[in-house]
């Protein structure tokens, strides 16, 4: 269903990549990074530096920001990310395009600067104005995020075509998406004549918005078209190239050295799964279900959807309840269930958890829960630390729900490992917080959604590490991206508390 541009910049090396803030289909969700814009004026390379600095001092915006980029990348000088975002600064207050678009990067991401996506769009907006295509991309960028701006495909499509025709690949990349996930430019039945006309229109009086429900897609197993069975997809996502299935499963991050041996896409997938992705579950589940890749097993398939519903996909939460709507699977759970089939059991037992069906009782399903346990059954001990620490379905009892995640863990499980090192990290008498964290980056950057969403969260209140608000919103991202709630609402409220009282940053929330 969501898909969503937003912009991020790697220092020294790097821009932009795709996001989402709720995505609950699979997508390929990360195109190419590119490199920071430099100005269009001739290098001052051959310049001594000394030259280029007594220039800059006289107030040459070009210098300026020449003089800020190499701070900022360590061209010539030491790397110097106070003194790069003192000359771009300085050049941006001349209106330079390319400073203003540099800067609204810093801003964006929090890099040396106080994190402000507002202030960030600002600048873009004079940049893109300016007739810089770099820029025109990132204000397309913005109109469809639904965070800084409210959500407009005709804005983000007047500036992609603006940016496409200027010789901007992502742009023209990003208007392929857009056609591609259903978009109808509102100039398509227009002559030509007006098409221009629309071109040259100003976006104050662009179309209004579309229904906000409305979103990208790239991987959808709903989608109408017959030709796009469930095989076909699935063949066709195992068979990307490894890199490409690694940013898609979340494994952008991973390390050559952490890297499975064998990188096929089954054994990606695998690694995946165990990691706690949630795509990679979503996967499994809908292959089990369909008897794709591994043979049929409709158990499977519900312990596969509920585990990647408890990391944050609302499509499996909705694949599962669907299941349930089958006579089939609703015996054949209660069949195995009464064999004492851990799998089944833990199905059952977090079905009920759920609220999705009320057959059984809190005790029975305990007791199935129990039970799996007892068979050393990963998912149910996950399970069971869930139910304490919340106290669903149990008295809440912190002490109960770690000792079920240690025994996960003991047993090789890494969203127990995450679970106990974020509780271990908000314990304020905590002498090892600084495991804690090396713990977390180390499975985030191993494909968990979770511990994602926990550095997140460490990195916004200063938990283990320094308080880094831009590193905060990087983190919520990549794990609002991939479908989790908790992320997105975490970065929903941070752009929220330091929202301007401006009309053209507020946010209207669909009404249904």
């Amino acid at each position: 269903m969501f898909k969503y541009f937003i912009l991020f910049l790697v220092l020294a090396a790097s821009v932009f990549a795709q996001d989402t803030t709720r995505s609950e289909a699979f997508k390929d969700n990360q195109p190419p990074k590119y490199p920071i814009i430099k100005a269009k004026y001739p290098s001052y390379s051959l310049i001594a530096g000394y030259v280029l600095v007594t220039e800059a001092n006289r107030g040459d915006q070009f210098a300026q920001h020449e003089l800020g980029i190499r701070y900022l990348i360590g061209s010539g000088f030491p790397a110097d990310t106070v003194k790069a975002i003192y000359w771009i600064r300085k050049a941006a207050d001349q209106n330079l395009a390319a400073a203003r678009f540099n800067y609204g990067i810093l801003l964006y991401n929090g890099i040396g600067v106080p994190w402000n996506p507002f202030d960030a769009y600002q600048n873009f907006k004079v940049a893109a104005n300016a007739g810089l295509p770099e820029a025109q991309f990132a204000v397309g960028i913005l109109y469809t995020d639904n965070l800084t701006l409210n959500r407009d495909y005709n804005k983000a499509y007047h500036y992609f075509r603006l940016s496409a025709d200027a010789g901007y690949k992502p742009a023209k990349e990003a208007l392929d998406q857009l056609i591609k996930s259903g978009f109808s430019p509102p100039t398509d039945s227009l002559s030509a004549t007006d098409q221009k006309k629309f071109a040259e229109m100003k976006v104050e009086e662009a179309s209004p918005l579309i229904n906000p429900n409305w979103d990208f897609d790239y991987y959808n197993f709903d989608k109408k078209d017959k030709s796009a069975n469930t095989s076909k997809q699935i063949a066709a996502l195992l068979n990307k190239k490894p890199e490409e299935l690694k940013r898609y499963l979340g494994l952008d991050e991973l390390k050559s050295a952490a890297m499975p041996k064998d990188t096929s896409g089954m054994s990606l997938l695998k690694f995946a799964a165990t990691s706690g992705s949630p795509e990679a579950l979503l996967i499994f589940g809908r292959s089990y279900q369909e008897g794709v890749i591994t043979e049929k097993n409709l158990v499977l398939a519900a312990v596969n959807y509920l585990r990647a519903y408890r990391l944050g996909s609302y499509k499996a939460g909705e694949y599962l309840f669907n299941m349930l709507q089958s006579e089939e699977f609703v015996n054949t759970l209660k069949e195995r269930a009464a064999q004492n089939d851990p799998d089944a059991m833990y199905a059952w037992a977090g079905i009920s958890a759920l609220g999705f069906e009320n057959q059984i009782s809190n005790q029975q399903a305990l007791d199935f829960l129990k039970k799996a346990v007892d068979k050393k059954h990963i998912p149910s001990m996950i399970e069971m630390g869930l139910l304490y620490s919340s106290g669903k379905l149990v008295q809440k009892n912190k002490e109960k729900a770690l000792q079920y995640w240690e025994m996960a863990k003991n047993l090789g499980s890494k969203e127990a490992a995450v679970r106990i090192a974020l509780f271990d990290a908000l314990d304020s008498t905590s002498t090892k917080i600084a495991d804690d964290i090396k713990t977390l980056m180390k499975i985030a950057d191993e494909g968990s959604v979770l511990a994602q969403t926990a550095l997140g969260l460490c990195y916004e209140k200063g938990i283990g590490v320094k308080e880094n608000m831009g590193l905060a919103v990087k983190m919520y991202r990549r794990a609002a991206q991939r479908g989790n709630e908790a992320a997105y609402n975490s970065l929903k409220r941070l752009y929220d508390e330091i929202r301007p009282y401006d009309p053209q940053f507020k946010i209207y929330e669909p009404t249904n």
